[in-house]
């Protein structure tokens, strides 16, 4: 394997193969939300033919090339033919998602019928909200609770200059606008519409991640790490095409 990729996509490309789908030379792959379009570059450098699709085009040189193409939002659809993908990648994009039935629908759509989508979420109870730093915000979105925290310091690295009130502000404008965390019951319910094989696979990212090694080893002895890591961390969702498309 080329040894410049990325431990971001090894540890995805190792979850797949565990559970029973490894990559093979003629896939062809998507990056939803692939924003700049890295690991769209590494999945082409390993010599897949890869895409992604976004609601900005961050890199001009390969969307002038139709490798990262934009997103239609009226009507929502992804710029890609129906049945193309062997694989969807998704990573800390669906808590912006906003439409989420209109979204699983297209990637639906545009999967093979034995592909496979493998998602990462930021947990809805993480402690540090990571956008904006502010503690419990995934949750607690309320301004005063903001503007608490815009006191005490706390900033992200967009808000150094930014008044106390200036960045509670922002980030309630933020965070109501385009941050959507659900539940892992929420998230099942969403995928369920589409996808009939959902297994959430936090102790095989826990398995390949360096500093989550030790974590992963205590997992054998007290086995709900795993669910204790996605309820307070991050989610890890595989999910495979339905037998019938809706």
């Amino acid at each position: 394997m080329n040894m410049e990729v990325s431990d971001n996509l090894l540890i995805k490309m190792k979850i797949l193969k565990e559970s029973g789908f490894e990559l093979k030379p003629e896939f062809i792959i998507m990056d939803f939300g692939c924003g700049a379009g890295q690991v769209v570059h590494e999945l082409r450098n390993l010599g897949y033919k890869a895409f992604g699709c976004d609601i900005k085009i961050d890199t001009q040189s390969i969307h002038d090339e139709n490798i990262i193409r934009l997103i239609n939002f009226s009507p929502y659809k992804l710029p890609f033919e129906d049945n193309i993908f062997d694989l969807i990648l998704s990573d800390q994009v669906f808590e912006h998602v906003q439409n989420y039935p209109e979204v699983i629908s297209e990637i639906n759509r545009v999967l093979k019928p034995d592909g496979c989508c493998l998602h990462i979420f930021p947990s809805r109870y993480r402690l540090i909200e990571s956008h904006v730093y502010v503690p419990l915000s995934s949750i607690i979105k309320s301004y005063p609770w903001l503007l608490f925290w815009a006191k005490v310091g706390i900033r992200n690295e967009f808000q150094a200059d930014l008044s106390a009130k200036e960045t509670a502000t922002r980030n309630h404008d933020y965070l109501r606008g385009h941050t959507n965390y659900l539940s892992k019951k929420q998230i099942t319910k969403q995928f369920k519409g589409h996808f009939n094989d959902i297994v959430y696979c936090e102790n095989l990212f826990l398995k390949h991640l360096k500093r989550g090694r030790y974590i992963y080893a205590l997992s054998k002895i007290f086995p709900f790490i795993p669910s204790l890591y996605s309820t307070f961390k991050t989610r890890i969702l595989l999910t495979k095409h339905s037998a019938e498309r809706k």
